[in-house]
């Protein structure tokens, strides 16, 4: 090893304000794996991303802006693809916690 870092992907250090929260975007997507509605001003996106030299799974609401652009908020989570099978689980169990024809 030697010591050095690894550079920063294309486009890093930008960081925006997003509801007055500095939010980190120097990631660089990969793959979008979903692009579900939530809502008539959000989206859930899951993306594979890297990140100094590592890959993630990102999964995040993206909001929609005045000019009518999506952008990524500070709601998500950026984990190692090593975690995933754990989280599915996670999610499973939880959708099965509860009767659906009780959910609005």
């Amino acid at each position: 090893m030697t010591g050095q870092k690894n550079s920063a992907p294309k486009g890093a250090g930008k960081e925006n304000l997003i509801n007055g929260q500095q939010v980190n975007t120097d990631s660089e997507c990969l793959v979008r794996f979903l692009d579900a509605v939530k809502n008539a001003s959000e989206r859930v996106r899951v993306d594979v991303k890297t990140y100094r030299g590592n890959t993630y799974i990102d999964i995040r609401v993206w909001y929609v802006d005045a000019g009518g652009e999506y952008h990524p908020s500070s709601k998500g989570i950026m984990v190692k693809p090593t975690l995933a099978p754990e989280l599915l689980r996670g999610i499973a169990l939880a959708a099965q916690s509860f009767d659906p024809k009780e959910v609005n």
